[in-house]
C-alpha cells in the first residue's frame, strides 16, 4: 500500500503551456508550410462602380458620372468634345485644397483601356479640374463642405466616345515629419518592385516609391448633347 504524502509536502504543479504559445506556435508553422510569413498576399484594391463612395483619407469621394458633351465656359471651349469625370468631393482635412490636387488623388484614368491620366506627353498639362456651383466655377475645396468636382479630358475632334472609363483611387495617411515635427497628409506608397538586372544584383526591392492603389473604379460613359 502506497503510503500518503505529508501533510506539509510541497505539492507537484502541473505543468502548463500557455494556450497563446501554442496557437502562434501552430500559425507560424501553418505560414512556414504555405510560403512563409513575408509571402502573404498583400490586400487587393477595392471594386467599385458607378456612384460608389470612397473614403480617400484626406477626402471622400463619391462616382457620380462620366459623361461626353461639348464644352462651355468654365468647362471647356464650346466648340470641343470632353470626356468628363462628375465627382462629388468632401476635404476632410482641416485647411482649403485646391481641387487640382484630385489629379493626385485619383492616381490613373483610362478610357477604353488607354491611359489618358497621367499624360504619355510631358507637354501635357492634363485635365481641367473645376468646382462647379449652378454656372459658376472655382477651384478651391473647403473643409467639410460637399462640393461637386468636375474633371475634364479634352477629346480628340474625330474620336468616338470611349464607352468606359477605368480609376484608380489611391489614398492618404496623416504622416509626421521626422525633422520638422509638422503633420500632412501624404499619399500611401510603395517601393516598386526591383527591375531583373536588379535582381540579378541581389536586390529584394526598388527605392522608387509608387502610390498604392486603394480602388478601381469602373463606370459606363453616356453621351450628352451633339
Amino acid at each position: 500500500m502506497t503510503s500518503a504524502a505529508p501533510p506539509d509536502a510541497p505539492r507537484r504543479r502541473p505543468i502548463l503551456v500557455p494556450v497563446l504559445a501554442v496557437l502562434a506556435a501552430a500559425a507560424i508553422g501553418v505560414s512556414a508550410a504555405f510560403g512563409g510569413l513575408e509571402d502573404a498576399p498583400e490586400p487587393k484594391a477595392e471594386q467599385l462602380g458607378k456612384g460608389a463612395t470612397f473614403d480617400q483619407g484626406k477626402m471622400k469621394t463619391v462616382f457620380e458620372d462620366a459623361v461626353v458633351r461639348p464644352g462651355r465656359i468654365g468647362l471647356g471651349v464650346p466648340d470641343k468634345r470632353y470626356l468628363q469625370l462628375v465627382l462629388k468631393v468632401t476635404n476632410q482635412s482641416k485647411s482649403t485644397i485646391q481641387a487640382q490636387g484630385m489629379t493626385t488623388a485619383l492616381i490613373a484614368v483610362r478610357a477604353d483601356g488607354k491611359t489618358i491620366m497621367p499624360a504619355s506627353d510631358p507637354s501635357d498639362l492634363g485635365p481641367r479640374v473645376v468646382v462647379i456651383a449652378g454656372d459658376k466655377t472655382y477651384y478651391q475645396l473647403h473643409p467639410d463642405v460637399p462640393e461637386t468636382v468636375v474633371m475634364s479630358f479634352e477629346l480628340p475632334d474625330a474620336a468616338p466616345p470611349p464607352k468606359t472609363v477605368q480609376i484608380d483611387a489611391g489614398t492618404y495617411k496623416w504622416y509626421e515629419s521626422f525633422f520638422s515635427k509638422t503633420h500632412e497628409w501624404t499619399p500611401v506608397s510603395e517601393l516598386e518592385p526591383p527591375t531583373a538586372q536588379a535582381r540579378k544584383r541581389g536586390r529584394k526591392e526598388s527605392s522608387v516609391p509608387v502610390p498604392v492603389v486603394g480602388a478601381k473604379i469602373t463606370m459606363p460613359v453616356r453621351v450628352e448633347g451633339a
